[in-house]
């Protein structure tokens, strides 16, 4: 069954939403190849893996790395097969006001959430395009659809990511290879420890948002206590890969669903005026 079903990919496997798509994945008869760039970082996922008997491989790589990719991914297929389905998991949020962001460091965003995901669909498409059969998801975010406060660097990253993904699932779907986005909302992961928070908060830029800034993360810290299981995005991604014609998005999570439905039904300034109550209450 796991040569029928083929070879997974997954960027970002060492915690979260990779990691529980790599095992939901393999418990299912797939092989899965499970990426990270420090390769310690896997030991988790390798060690869960051999416990309970899966087809997983945990390989270092580097996806804003040209070179690095080029050669991983000759290695991977050499090994493990052809590449079925890639899941562009791998990504980070920036989290501060756009003010104080520096160019670089919107530029480094966008490097590995926008950038690093176009170097992995080219790397894969002349596979799947010759075998007339591929599937790629793109785990974007609600935050692809609305921009948060403070978060728009990562929103602006997966607002790209959605358009790119967009106009990709037209020119490859008469290809055979599918194009899909999933939207996760509130899940339980490490992404709030990990957000880098660029802003520098002595600075005079950073200065009148100091209040606002603390009351929002104080939120969001909060609400990711009620967060749901990273699984439920894994049977998501599952499903998406079985399916002959999968829908272009997937909202996983009553937040992501209402959020999306709000943005397209509800007029703009009470929208917007919903979002900004989060940083003054």
């Amino acid at each position: 069954m796991a040569d029928e079903r083929g070879v997974v990919l997954i960027t970002g496997a060492s915690s979260g939403i990779g990691m529980a798509t790599a095992l939901y994945m393999a418990e299912r008869g797939y092989r899965v190849v499970g990426t990270s760039r420090a390769r310690e970082r896997l030991a988790g996922l390798e060690a869960e893996a051999a416990r309970r008997d899966l087809p997983v491989a945990g390989v270092e790589l580097d996806i804003n790395s040209e070179a690095g990719l080029s050669e991983a991914l000759a290695a991977i297929t050499e090994e493990h097969g052809p590449i079925s389905v890639l899941v562009n998991n791998a990504g980070y949020g920036l989290f501060g006001p756009v003010q104080t962001l520096t160019t670089d460091e919107l530029r480094a965003q966008f490097e590995t959430n926008v950038f690093a995901v176009v170097r992995l669909m080219r790397a894969v498409l002349p596979g799947m395009i010759a075998r007339g059969g591929g599937t790629i998801v793109n785990v974007s975010s609600i935050l692809g659809r609305i921009g948060a406060p403070f978060h728009g660097a990562y929103a602006a990253s997966k607002f790209a990511l959605e358009g790119l993904s967009e106009s990709m699932r037209t020119e490859v779907w008469p290809l055979g290879v599918r194009v899909v986005l999933v939207e996760p909302g509130l899940i339980r992961t490490a992404f709030p420890d990990n957000q880098a928070m660029a802003a520098d908060m002595e600075s005079s830029d950073a200065a009148p948002y100091d209040r606002y800034l603390r009351r929002y993360r104080g939120r969001v810290r909060g609400a990711f206590e009620q967060a749901r299981d990273p699984v439920v995005v894994a049977k998501v991604i599952h499903g998406i890969a079985r399916s002959r014609r999968p829908r272009f998005r997937y909202p996983v999570g009553m937040d992501s669903r209402f959020g999306s439905l709000a943005a397209r039904v509800l007029p703009e300034g009470v929208f917007l005026s919903l979002l900004g109550r989060a940083t003054r209450r």
